[in-house]
């Protein structure tokens, strides 16, 4: 040992036992975040240690607030969880770690924050999957941090131990090497983490409920994670929360399911049978709560061709049917899928995800990765295409001004280089009940004043019906969207007769300026779950029409010739 490296062991042991004896192993990370509370875990060198966690809204924590004090775990454990009570909603917290008696100063023991909106309110949250602390470009991690996003959602593959073993303790390193890496430590304590393991975090490769170390990771699961309650009986670690107007319900697709090369059958399943109840119901208590948005975090991709043995859904297609029946026959229209695995980007808008019986249950469908491993491709195919990479995952943004829908926004990040996908949504309480998921048929840049963007939509069946059609320019620089259309001029045909006109959703069909115009349009865009124009003057445009089966065409030009950013919509009215 170098005499360096012996002064610098010296004075850690020194300021540690200064500091209340116990040394943090790995580090502290913060979940289970609510409007009004919060929990911290940690793991400390020595059994048997009081602490306690102190919170406040300055950064040195004074004044503060105090969680009940709690002994660290006995035998080789010393873990601890914190959990603190009595916060105030949507507001920024600092937490430290008192250690028999004295505040701890290292960066290992102090973080941060943020609790949840009480009811509406828009945020963000980041998600990825597929990192690994043994990587050497670890700049999703600092990327996301950056990002300052409410939370952060680990879809699966903290690391890349696979581990499948008995003892705890090998279970219990793999949390302290990923806490204890400086940039992924940093992360975890500077934003709280909502996490569902995948395979190689669970017990290695395409391991299921088969393997040797299920039970261990369980247990040690619930031992160091800040997790929310678990939901379901029968071991797995399937959760659900709110956030706002949003109810998220993450499933886990591992220590639950059965091997993928079984023979299809109506009792192979990947969530396992209690998790696939509990997971039922929480969509019917989400329908039946209002929640304009449900997120499903799923680790493994949704969309692939039915294949026995393939590590995905596909490798479970009478239950991916079963699922997709379920949310059709209950009219639960507002699911969005954040998946994992896939070593991409990408996502697709329901075009490719509709797995019920004859069809009715488009998901839209989000990837974000890989945060450092290499990149791949996985399912499809995909609306929006796929973009393999590392040092990449997903920001989405959801915007809740109180209506009976929100918007959302995903943007396909890489460190470094910024959005390389975008895709925007509508999502409604009411389109659960009686519409699905709205279509969007495109975000496009028109680069001049003779392009546009063509898009088209057909109506079946025998009989008219009405939509709403939106050209969104101006209002999209309300979303983050820079560079956006200020004038968006619409037309719709039918085969290649025009049958309407606007630019200006705010006037009438004599193209003036009318408040009965914009109460008619601001109905019929509740009525469809759509986003509110506020800005009853701005040149972005939107019609309801009633039209008869047939072939129909919208296009979208600058109506002053100036470029920019469109989004093209097409609803269908009740």
């Amino acid at each position: 040992m170098s005499l360096k490296i012996l002064v610098l062991f010296i004075a850690t042991y020194v300021m540690s036992l200064a500091q209340g004896g116990a040394s943090f192993i790995g580090g502290v990370w913060s979940g289970n975040i609510s409007p009004t509370s919060g929990t911290v875990a940690a793991r400390l060198d020595t059994p048997g240690v009081k602490v306690r966690l102190r919170v406040s809204t300055d950064p040195g924590l004074t004044p503060a607030l105090y969680s009940s004090t709690v002994t660290t775990g006995t035998g080789s454990s010393g873990a601890v969880k914190l959990s603190i009570q009595g916060l105030k909603p949507d507001t920024d917290y600092y937490y430290g770690f008192e250690v028999a008696g004295v505040l701890r100063s290292e960066p290992e023991a102090r973080g941060r924050f943020r609790t949840f909106p009480l009811g509406r309110g828009s945020f963000k949250i980041a998600f990825g999957s597929c990192g690994d602390f043994r990587h050497a470009n670890q700049s999703a991690y600092d990327a996301i941090l950056n990002e300052r996003p409410l939370l952060f959602i680990n879809t699966g593959d903290l690391h890349y131990s696979d581990t499948n073993s008995t003892s705890a303790d090998d279970y219990r390193v793999n949390y302290d090497q990923v806490l204890g890496h400086a940039n992924q430590g940093a992360l975890y304590r500077g934003v709280p983490v909502a996490y569902m393991w995948d395979d190689h975090d669970f017990c290695g490769n395409d391991t299921n409920t088969t393997a040797i170390g299920r039970d261990t990771a369980r247990a040690v699961y619930r031992e160091r994670v800040p997790h929310y309650p678990i939901g379901p009986t029968g071991g797995t670690i399937g959760q659900a929360f709110t956030i706002g107007r949003v109810r998220i319900i993450m499933t886990d697709l591992r220590s639950g399911s059965v091997s993928t090369s079984l023979k299809e059958s109506a009792s192979k399943t990947r969530l396992g049978t209690a998790q696939k109840a509990w997971f039922k119901q929480e969509l019917i208590n989400a329908r039946d709560s209002g929640f304009p948005l449900v997120l499903w975090v799923s680790s493994d991709p949704w969309i692939a061709p039915a294949a026995l043995g393939d590590d995905s859904w596909a490798g479970h297609a009478t239950e991916r049917i079963e699922i997709a029946d379920f949310i059709r026959d209950n009219r639960i229209r507002n699911v969005v899928m954040l998946s994992g695995d896939m070593h991409g980007l990408a996502f697709d808008d329901g075009t490719n995800s509709d797995y019920a019986t004859g069809g009715g249950a488009p998901l839209i469908v989000l990837h974000g990765a890989a945060l450092s491993s290499d990149p791949s491709s996985k399912g499809g195919p995909y609306s929006g295409g796929v973009l393999p990479g590392s040092q990449q995952y997903g920001i989405l943004e959801v915007y809740d001004n109180g209506g009976p829908s929100v918007a959302g926004r995903f943007l396909g990040m890489k460190a470094g280089e910024g959005a390389k996908l975008t895709h925007i949504f509508s999502s409604s309480a009411d389109a659960a009940k009686d519409l699905a998921l709205v279509n969007i048929s495109t975000l496009a840049r028109i680069n001049s004043a003779d392009d546009s963007l063509i898009s088209g939509f057909v109506i079946s069946g025998g009989k008219s019906r009405n939509v709403l059609v939106r050209a969104i320019g101006p209002t999209l620089e309300a979303f983050g969207v820079s560079g956006a259309l200020t004038d968006a001029r619409m037309a719709v045909f039918q085969s290649d007769r025009l049958i309407a006109t606007n630019e200006g959703w705010g006037r009438g069909s004599d193209g003036v300026q009318s408040s009965d115009a914009v109460v008619q349009m601001t109905a019929a865009f509740d009525r469809a779950g759509a986003f509110r124009l506020l800005d009853e003057s701005s040149r972005d445009s939107a019609l309801v029409l009633a039209v008869e089966p047939g072939a129909y065409t919208v296009q979208v030009k600058s109506g002053n010739g100036v470029p920019g950013m469109t989004l093209l919509e097409v609803y269908d009215l009740p």
